[in-house]
């Protein structure tokens, strides 16, 4: 300490532990707090269903996918994870490409002719719009592909920015994992996200993104890593019992649920 009068004294006399001195009072923020945080991702999660329900994505039992749909869709699967994981991006960029894929080709009719060389270039455009809404650091245009001229892709990114209406922050299941992991898993060791990202990716062959509600895909990837052998009945039981997940399709999440246990 310094023991000059006329010099300026900068050293705080004062106890820390006056900020501990009350802890009741200290224990009703904190209980303030937490309920603020629960409210604002119960807020959140809301918002991801009113978002989900209001731009359609729905169930159909009925629907038929032509045969060079499937095999186009594998096609671009197999570029887009491939590229994904070479370029170092999140698995969920991967999930919103293929979904603007799989939009895109529902809505944009493509001459026969012209389908072998599309379905590489649509992919491109898919890949790098979902890069530019996932990604912070994204490499130049030449390290995606050599294969089509920077132009041609560039048309291509804003063909399907047209045919999608430029609406490319679409829900994903990937937005509700947090929650649902939070919800439906007791623990949450290290490894337990990344392998629910995967069952995400893995399960892209075998649905059309748009006709299914991420939602339901994502609490059936959650509850695969709860237990990988559930009956229907105890699928239900599990989801019933946590009142905020209501919204949840039953049949659904198990239909998507029963993929999944495929080897």
């Amino acid at each position: 300490m310094n023991g000059d009068p006329s010099s300026p004294d900068l050293y705080c006399h004062e106890d820390p532990n006056f900020l501990y001195e009350d802890d009741e009072e200290m224990a009703e923020v904190n209980v303030v707090v937490n309920q603020n945080e629960i409210e604002l991702e119960e807020d959140h999660l809301h918002s991801l269903i009113d978002k989900e329900i209001a731009f359609g994505f729905r169930r159909d039992e009925d629907l038929v996918i032509d045969d060079w749909v499937q095999e186009a869709r594998l096609q671009a699967i197999t570029w887009v994870q491939t590229r994904t994981r070479a370029l170092g991006f999140h698995p969920r960029t991967a999930y919103l490409a293929i979904t603007y894929f799989d939009r895109f080709i529902s809505l944009q009719a493509i001459p026969e002719e012209k389908r072998a060389a599309y379905v590489r270039l649509i992919s491109v455009a898919c890949l790098l719009l979902a890069a530019k809404m996932e990604e912070m650091n994204r490499p130049p245009l030449s390290q995606y592909t050599r294969r089509f001229q920077g132009r041609n892709i560039k048309r291509m990114e804003l063909l399907v920015l047209v045919v999608l209406k430029w609406e490319m922050n679409l829900v994903t299941p990937f937005a509700f994992l947090d929650n649902f992991i939070a919800k439906l898993c007791q623990e949450s060791p290290p490894g337990l996200k990344p392998g629910i990202e995967q069952r995400l990716l893995s399960i892209m062959t075998e649905i059309h993104l748009m006709h299914h509600r991420p939602s339901a895909i994502a609490a059936a990837a959650t509850l695969m890593a709860v237990d990988q052998n559930l009956a229907q009945e105890e699928l239900e039981a599990k989801i019933t019992s946590i009142p905020e997940l209501y919204f949840l399709e039953i049949e659904a999440v198990y239909s998507y649920y029963t993929i999944m246990q495929a080897p």
